[in-house]
């Protein structure tokens, strides 16, 4: 069971940094080109943001399992930083958007939260066990 939890915990980061990359550059492109918020894009807003609350349930369920990232040596701890950034940052950004008053304010909002779920998402990948698959 460890090692499914520690499998899909280690696959879904690729699948965090590609939602939050193009989420991010789609919501930015949206906010330049004016437009107002779509359906497809608050869809994979939404998608994006509940596999960052999952990859965190991942993560918690493995540190209640007593793994520890990386060798669990060093800087090991930032990688729970990282981590709660990559579940908390596009809720945490819904409480600054202003629920449809302003929509373009609202989509570079959460773009720049999906583009700092990546970045965060990239840099727990650092401070955890690195290897491709």
């Amino acid at each position: 069971m460890l090692d499914v939890i520690i499998e899909l915990h280690y696959l879904n980061l690729f699948l965090i940094l590609a939602l939050g990359l193009i989420t991010g550059i789609w919501g930015l492109i949206l906010y330049f080109m004016k437009k107002t918020i779509n359906r497809p894009w608050r869809i994979a807003l939404i998608i994006t943001a509940a596999d960052g609350l999952l990859q965190g349930i991942f993560g918690v369920t493995l540190l209640l399992l007593g793994q520890r990232p990386g060798t669990g040596t060093d800087l090991y701890y930032l990688h729970y930083v990282y981590g709660g950034i990559v579940a908390l940052v596009i809720p945490v950004a819904l409480t600054y958007a202003t629920g449809g008053k302003k929509p373009r304010r609202d989509i570079l909002i959460c773009s720049i939260a999906a583009l700092i779920l990546f970045a965060a998402g990239f840099r727990a990948w650092m401070t955890g066990p690195v290897h491709w698959p």
